[in-house]
Order: C-alpha cells, then sequence, then structure tokens
C-alpha cells in the first residue's frame, strides 16, 4: 500500500514535526510505500516580504501541479495529511479529491478556528473565533505579525465558510478535547478517530534511581510565554529547598535566566536545548516533570516520553492534559487559576516516601502502554487504512 504522507514543517521544530516523522518512519518499518511532500516555513524567509506566500497560502497552483505530478508517477492510495499552512495550503484537499485519492487529516492544534492555533489571546484563553463570523477575521491575536494573522484568520474564515474539510474522509484527533471540540463544529462523529501520538520506546529500559541525591523536577519544551514557564518560575521562587531544572530554549530564555540571575534564584537551573539519552537521564533522575501551559495542550510528546521513562506528570486541568494524568496515580492534576494547589502538588510528591514514588512510577508505565504505546496507535491506522482502500475498490 502507498501512502502520501503531507507536511508543512515548521520554522521552529515541535512536537508536530516529530509526530509526522515518527508516524513516517513507522509505516515504512511495517512495509508500506511511504510518499512525502513536505515543506519547510525555513525556506520563504521572512513572509511578510514575500508576497507569493501570501497568495499561495490561499490557494497554491504549485502545490496542485506537484501533487499532481507525484499522483500520477506514484499513484498514491492513501494521502494523510498533518499540517499545510503556510506553504502547501487548502489547495490540496481540491487536488486529492479530484484524484479520488481518500483523505486522512490529523489535527494538531486548533487552527482549524483559531490563527495562532492556541486559543489564546493576550495570555488568557479565548474562543471568541469558534464562532463562524466574519467579522472575526479582523479580531487579531499575533500583533507582531499583524498581516500574517489577518491572512491566515480570513484563509480558516474561507475554510468553514465554504465546508472545505468536507473533502476530508477521516479526521485523527489524538484527544477527546480536541475531538469534542471537532464534533462541535459540525464534523460527523463517524468521521472521527481516537488516536494518541505516539513516542519510540527506548532500546534500553531507563529507570529513575530509588534514593536522590538532589530531589528535582523538570520541565521540559520550548520556553515560551504560553509554555506557562513564567508561572513555575513565580511558585519555585516561593520553594527555594526544592529545585528546577528547565530543559529546553525559546524566546523567553534570556529572560527567565536575567530574572534568576537578578532575584538570586539558586533552585532553578536553564540547561538550554538537550536530547538523546542525555535527556532520558535527567527526566528518570527528577521526582516528576511539570507540564504548566495556559493555552489548551492536544497531546504533548513530553509527555508520553515522561510516562515511557516511569516519571510522574504534574499538569493543569485546562485542555486535554487530564486525560492522561490521574491523581495519586501517575502524577497530580492541579488547578489552572490557582497556582497554589500547582505548588502543595510539588511539595506532596516532594515530600513522598521512596516505596510510593516507586509504585507511582511503576502507573506511569502502565499508562504509557495503554495510551502512547507505538503497537496499539499503528494498529488504530492500519486498520483506517485498509478500511479506506477497502471502500475505494468496492467504489471503482
Amino acid at each position: 500500500m502507498r501512502v502520501l504522507f503531507c507536511h508543512n514543517y515548521y520554522k521552529d521544530r515541535g512536537g508536530e514535526d516529530q509526530v509526522f516523522d515518527y508516524e513516517s518512519e513507522l509505516f515504512k518499518k511495517n512495509g508500506y510505500e511511504v510518499i512525502k511532500y513536505c515543506k519547510r516555513s525555513t525556506d520563504i524567509g521572512n513572509i511578510l516580504k514575500n508576497f507569493s506566500v501570501f497568495l499561495n497560502s490561499f490557494f497554491s497552483l504549485k502545490t496542485i501541479s506537484e501533487i499532481k505530478k507525484i499522483i500520477e508517477e506514484k499513484r498514491p492510495d492513501i494521502a494523510h495529511i498533518h499540517n499545510i499552512f503556510p506553504i502547501i495550503s487548502p489547495s490540496i484537499y481540491y487536488v486529492l479529491q479530484k484524484n479520488k485519492i481518500p483523505i486522512i487529516q490529523t489535527i494538531h492544534n486548533y487552527r482549524f478556528y483559531c490563527s495562532n492555533g492556541l486559543s489564546l489571546k493576550n495570555d488568557k484563553i479565548c474562543n471568541k473565533c469558534e464562532e463562524l463570523s466574519f467579522k472575526n477575521v479582523f479580531y487579531i491575536c499575533n500583533k507582531d505579525k499583524k498581516l500574517y494573522d489577518l491572512l491566515l484568520s480570513l484563509i480558516i474564515y474561507i475554510n468553514r465558510k465554504f465546508k472545505v474539510y468536507n473533502k476530508i474522509d477521516y479526521f485523527i484527533a489524538p484527544s477527546k478535547f480536541i475531538k469534542n471540540k471537532l464534533i462541535s463544529f459540525g464534523i460527523g462523529r463517524n468521521k472521527i478517530i481516537l488516536r494518541r501520538n505516539f513516542v519510540k520506546k527506548s532500546k534500553e529500559k531507563v529507570d529513575g534511581v530509588k534514593n536522590f541525591k538532589t530531589k528535582y523536577f523538570t520541565f521540559i519544551g520550548r520556553i515560551s510565554r504560553e509554555k506557562g514557564v513564567i508561572e513555575l518560575i513565580k511558585v519555585f521562587k516561593e520553594i527555594r529547598n526544592v529545585e528546577l531544572m528547565v530543559i529546553g530554549d525559546g524566546p523567553l530564555k534570556n529572560t527567565i535566566e536575567r530574572i534568576i540571575k537578578r532575584e538570586r534564584i539558586s533552585n532553578i537551573k536553564i540547561l538550554g536545548f538537550i536530547s538523546g539519552e542525555k535527556k532520558d537521564t535527567i527526566i528518570s533522575h527528577g521526582i516528576a516533570n511539570i507540564i504548566p501551559s495556559i493555552c489548551y495542550e492536544n497531546c504533548p510528546l513530553v509527555l508520553a516520553e515522561c510516562l515511557k521513562g516511569g516519571v510522574p506528570v504534574i499538569v493543569n486541568d485546562l485542555g486535554a492534559l487530564s486525560e492522561y494524568i490521574k491523581d495519586e496515580y501517575n502524577g497530580y492534576v492541579y488547578n489552572f487559576n490557582n497556582l497554589n494547589t500547582l505548588r502543595e502538588k510539588i511539595l506532596k510528591l516532594y515530600s513522598m516516601k521512596s516505596y510510593e514514588l516507586d509504585i507511582m512510577r511503576k502507573n506511569c508505565k502502565v499508562s504509557f502502554e495503554v495510551l502512547f504505546s507505538e503497537k496499539k496507535n499503528f494498529e488504530i491506522i492500519d486498520s483506517l487504512y485498509k478500511k479506506l482502500i477497502s471502500r475505494k475498490s468496492e467504489e471503482s
């Protein structure tokens, strides 16, 4: 079976890019002929200076031409699309449907109604654009890229107004939260498949140490406003006897470092971007990882990576995060609107006895197998692909 995997890589590599790479590699490993159609936002430089990109974001003739050529030469059986903005554009749906190629779309974020994909404005949750209204096109979220935001909002409005997403045969929703969002937008429940993101299992088993020489927590990810780093720093500033290791990079990294230095916060360490075995070791030797995002998270890979390594996770009750974490089983859930509850959960884990933490670590690995295992997630998509091929054969 030949599958066309389509994705527009982001300027800064993130979880969606990783998921795309993991999935295309997984299906290739399992005997599928994988055909990739990819674009990279890094190739366009400053989007505000490239007028052709603006036009192509609406409807790309280049995408149509290139996909037509792929269909003629490779004859894919199915197309599985991840991100289409800004280069691929919605035109890909038209050319695939015209050539009777079944379409699957994975929904990674909230860009089917929100231009920034986060449902966030001025650091607050915003659901204004869930309403299909032309006036919302001018409800600018990104002050640094107003023209780009306006363009994307217009494209989103047109897609919804003319029901472009009806051309898609099935949607992959990595969380119940985003599945319910799609249903509320009129997507048929029977067209939405709940299927989590997955991460590759480590070749070697990584276990946390039982007796920590240094007891610390971790934050892993992009150091940016929407990830809740500022709020997390405030909490650890108050509990100076507990250490926090920040693994990652991003626009707020220098700001956070200046705050730590100015206020002499000795229990917070910025480690920068770390990958591979070193990252796994740091994560596994920590007490727990914290995901304090102030936006709607969907299915963050870092959560799966932590559970895979037997590491408890502290999350808030915003978006989909609480779907994966159960209090006192594989981590803790705190009240998003009350940072005191986050501090309480941190201190509770910090003072937990070694045998209690060991039980929680085992529960984390059970959760990983139930929610994020490679085998289970492959079987879900494999079954969907075969269903679409069978249906396509019957219609021919």
